[in-house]
Order: structure tokens, then sequence, then C-alpha cells
């Protein structure tokens, strides 16, 4: 089946030659988000609704292009037809998109809760030490917990290039880099670090500092 790519914004179809195509998608007024899709098909009629509202085409237009019927893309939008694989691509490509972006399922939701997962402490410090995700391979976010006039063990080196963020949300923490001091930060405060070098984390006060780590090793 021949395909052609709808036409952006700029320039009418062949269809519509004395209408120009809509500059913004039109919104439906409804107060209300649309229901997660469940279903592969589901997901990829929802994908191509989105897809032709970011384009600002009409169903006619894209029908046109994909040479599948404005009545059937309507019908798939909503869920309710699962369309052969030709029509799928002949559908996508029409859009400029690739099949496999229109029915990649999205990002699962995951909530750790402050009481789960395991938390690791230090019985001669009081350290906590709570590894909070790995939202992707190589990053991890983690959250310490420092007692008063604590001082974490050594950390070794990260692989070459690894790159530590430190955010403070509570109290005053002091990096140390080879033994040296590298930065003080108080609560609110942020620094990137390498984190190839040995290093430790200090807090130099009576109260308590919490603060969180997020380690980026590339790959």
């Amino acid at each position: 089946m021949p395909t052609s790519r709808v036409p952006g914004p700029s320039a009418p179809s062949r269809s519509e030659s004395t209408n120009s195509v809509p500059n913004t998608p039109k919104r439906s007024g409804r107060a209300h988000a649309d229901p997660v899709p469940a279903t592969p098909q589901e997901r990829f009629g929802a994908a191509v609704r989105a897809r032709r509202a970011e384009l600002g085409i009409t169903l006619e237009q894209l029908a046109h292009a994909s040479g599948v019927s404005a009545g059937s893309l309507s019908r798939l939008e909503r869920g309710s037809l699962n369309p052969s694989l030709q029509s799928a691509i002949a559908i996508s490509e029409s859009l400029g998109s690739d099949l496999n972006e229109l029915t990649r399922p999205a990002a699962e939701l995951t909530v750790l809760r402050r009481d789960e997962g395991p938390e690791y402490v230090d019985p001669d410090t009081g350290i906590r030490r709570k590894l909070l995700a790995r939202p992707v391979a190589g990053v991890e976010l983690i959250h310490y917990t420092l007692p008063g006039r604590s001082t974490t063990a050594e950390f070794a080196p990260h692989p070459a290039k690894t790159v530590e963020t430190f955010h403070v949300i509570t109290g005053t923490v002091v990096i140390l880099t080879d033994g040296a001091e590298l930065v003080r930060l108080d609560h609110g405060d942020t620094a990137q670090t390498p984190g190839d070098r040995y290093h430790r984390i200090s807090n130099p006060l009576d109260q308590e500092a919490t603060l969180t780590i997020v380690t980026t090793i590339p790959h």
C-alpha cells in the first residue's frame, strides 16, 4: 500500500485545497484526564490521536495519506479497532513516526514508600543509607542520614567519568575528596562532583543532616 507523509501545518493537503490546516489541535473541553491506555491496541490508538493532534491534522487528511478510511481511523483512535500490520505501518509512516515509537508502552509507575525498601545502618556511626531508585542503567538515587559529628567511611573511586550530584535536604555536610575538603553544603544546596576519586561525607555540626546523592556511571 503506497503511503505519503501528511503535510505539516503550513501546507494544505490535496483533499483540502482551500482550507489551511489549523496551527493548534482542538481541545476537547473535558476537565478530566483521559484514562491510561491498558492494551497495545488502545496504546496505539491513543498514540495516533496524540501524534495527529500534535501535527494539527484532520482524520480526513490522515486517511488520504495512509489509505485507511477516516471511519476506521476514528475507531482505531478510540481503541475499538485493531488494525492490520500493513495499515499500522502506513498510518505510522504517514504521521512521520516509527511503528515501534507508537506502540511502545509507557514507563510503569514505581513507588517506594518511606518505610519500604532496605536501609543499611552503620553500627559505629549511626549513619543510615537507603537506595531509593535505579531509574536507568548506571544511575542510582541514594538517601543518607548523618547524625551530628559523623563521617562516612571512605568511598572507593567509581569508574572513570562517574559524576555524583549531592543535594542537602537538612543540616550541613562537607564533601571530602582524597582526604581534603572539597565543598561545604548547607540545606538546599546542590553540588556536582567527580565520582572517580576517593571521597567521604562528613556532618560538621551537632544536628542531624540528610541528603540525596545521584550517582551517574557512564556505560
